[in-house]
């Protein structure tokens, strides 16, 4: 079997900044005081291929020469070595508004925008009302560009770059500016443009939507690479580091006194309780870094009294990255009697559950209270991050697990 022919290779690309403390240090660097100025390696021998049609995700923490690396391939900026060869047109959304005038209308700017993209006035006019369908602007479409919102920006800079039938589309987080409708009508065209052969680079820091959109996934770790190989792989193994690393979110939260120093997480309370330490585990006991769906787990919190408590009320909740609380319980719907403590006495809460949480991020927050004027004891927002990964057979903005199993039932024959 021949090998496809790529319709991307990038060959040992490296890039250095110049980075000055302040712009007096370039003049004085400028007039012949000596070097004035540190030098940082953005990107360093950066080298892979991609096939035509194929989609691949570029994944890395901030600062890791992902949007660099789009842009060197885009041809805005020049590698200090290396190639990159290109096998047709390229469309790059890396800022949103390239190109793009403010006081010009949005009809107006389709076309200042088609042509920074490589295409003639004539394409451009062929296309402009499939651009405006596309944007979904209306009435909109003939105002100024500066009344328009972040997320009418956005749809106008991807209908625009989509409309040039590009062999190469590139696109650096600006998604995420969009709102969650018009994100998935685009990831839907995405899909359109890999059935028609289009290849497509796409920065994100969703792990979820890179699992399930790309095929391949490269990371990126100060501007090296760290791992090229299957998108689902990639984006786990990325996910382990990350969460495994000092800064963690889901190692242990260790004790610290309320109101003093700076957590990461939002913290209120009286003090009369302090939640010492919260955990996932699984159900051997052993620390869960990484959760999937239908397998079995459990929340577990310290909670130490620093006053005589009667009363004392333990609950944990669960929301989405936008807010939206998808799970939360304490003991009164079990039926659980709150505890009695006295002051330096502890008690873990425990929560076992099956989780049928979907693929994404979901953030954990507990709370310790009484039913006294003080109610709120120690409140802990977003105390630890959940990573859910894993496959459920439905589409990447589903919330939860249903279990469900898809088939056509009944086939009618025409008459």
């Amino acid at each position: 079997m021949s090998t496809p022919t790529p319709s991307l290779t990038v060959q040992g690309v490296s890039k250095q900044f110049e980075i000055y403390a302040n712009p007096a240090q370039m003049l004085l660097e400028l007039i012949g005081f000596g070097t004035r100025h540190e030098r940082f390696a953005a990107l360093t021998d950066v080298t892979f291929e991609v096939a035509r049609g194929e989609v691949v995700g570029i994944v890395g923490r901030n600062g890791a020469g992902k949007s660099t690396l789009l842009k060197i391939v885009a041809g805005t900026l020049a590698a200090d070595c290396g190639s990159v060869a290109v096998g047709g047109r390229i469309s790059a959304i890396l800022e949103l508004g390239t190109g793009f005038h403010p006081e010009y209308s949005g009809r107006e700017n389709i076309i200042m925008g088609g042509l920074c993209l490589g295409m003639t006035r004539r394409e451009i006019l062929a296309k402009q009302e499939e651009v405006v369908a596309f944007s979904e602007l209306g009435e909109f479409i003939d105002r100024p560009l500066r009344t328009y919102s972040s997320g009418m920006h956005a749809r106008l800079c991807f209908a625009t770059a989509l409309a040039c039938d590009p062999t190469i589309l590139i696109v650096d987080e600006a998604l995420s500016v969009g709102d969650v409708r018009f994100q998935r009508k685009c990831f839907a065209h995405f899909e359109a443009l890999r059935a028609r052969g289009t290849t497509i680079l796409l920065v994100s820091h969703d792990m979820n939507a890179v699992a399930q959109i790309c095929d391949r996934a490269i990371w990126l770790e100060r501007g090296k690479v760290v791992a090229v190989g299957g998108a689902k792989e990639v984006a786990e193994q990325y996910l382990r580091a990350m969460l495994a690393g000092s800064q963690s979110p889901l190692a242990s939260a260790q004790p610290s006194p309320l109101g003093g120093g700076v957590a990461p997480e939002m913290r209120y309370g009286s003090g009369a309780a302090v939640i010492e330490s919260v955990e996932v585990l699984e159900e051997s006991g052993s620390g869960a870094a990484l959760l999937r769906p239908r397998q079995r787990y459990k929340l577990r919190a310290r909670v130490r009294a620093t006053q005589p408590l009667d009363d004392l009320h333990v609950g944990f909740s669960i929301r989405t990255i936008r807010g939206v609380e998808v799970f939360s319980i304490n003991p009164r719907p079990q039926r659980v009697a709150p505890v009695v403590l006295a002051p330096g006495e502890s008690v873990v809460a425990e929560v076992h559950f099956l989780n049928h949480l979907a693929p994404g991020e979901y953030f954990l927050t507990v709370g310790a209270w009484g039913l006294g004027e003080d109610a709120h004891h120690d409140r802990r927002v977003d105390v630890l991050q959940l990573q859910v990964v894993g496959e459920i057979g439905a589409l990447q903005q589903s919330l939860v697990d249903l279990e469900a199993e898809y088939r056509f039932v009944e086939k009618e024959v025409a008459r």
